[in-house]
């Protein structure tokens, strides 16, 4: 990743690792509790098997919502860093020249030409 110092790779890999560790053991232990719920019910003797179509449609289920969930968090994740580059490019980029004040008052003032034809106010016209 470009811009990114190798420390901070290192951590946001960990990171990662992490994650998608707790993501495999969570499928582990899903797998395997829904294993012994299976066998609770075939070894408690006989009775109603579990129905494979509903099993199979719950698992279609949490494997949807979790591509969802997936998707949602990898377009999120992208959107954030490249939020972040473009911050950080602002962040770190020259200030502007600063305006030049020489003359900040030649835009506002009227032509020379209109400046002597006006009449002037000054001429002592206010009662004494």
């Amino acid at each position: 990743m470009a811009g990114v110092a190798e420390e901070d790779r290192c951590r946001l890999a960990a990171i990662l690792c992490i994650g998608g560790l707790l993501f495999v053991l969570l499928g582990v232990f899903l797998t395997l509790q829904y294993q012994y719920e299976i066998y609770e019910t075939t070894a408690s003797g006989p009775g109603p098997l579990p129905d494979n179509k509903a099993t199979a449609r719950m698992l279609q289920a949490v494997l949807f919502w979790l591509l969802v969930l997936i998707g949602i968090f990898t377009v999120s994740t992208v959107a954030f860093l490249r939020w972040s580059r473009r911050f950080r490019r602002y962040l770190l980029a020259r200030p502007h020249p600063p305006t030049p004040v020489d003359d900040v008052w030649s835009m506002h003032r009227l032509p020379e030409e209109v400046a002597d034809s006006a009449p002037s106010t000054d001429q002592g016209d206010r009662p004494g």
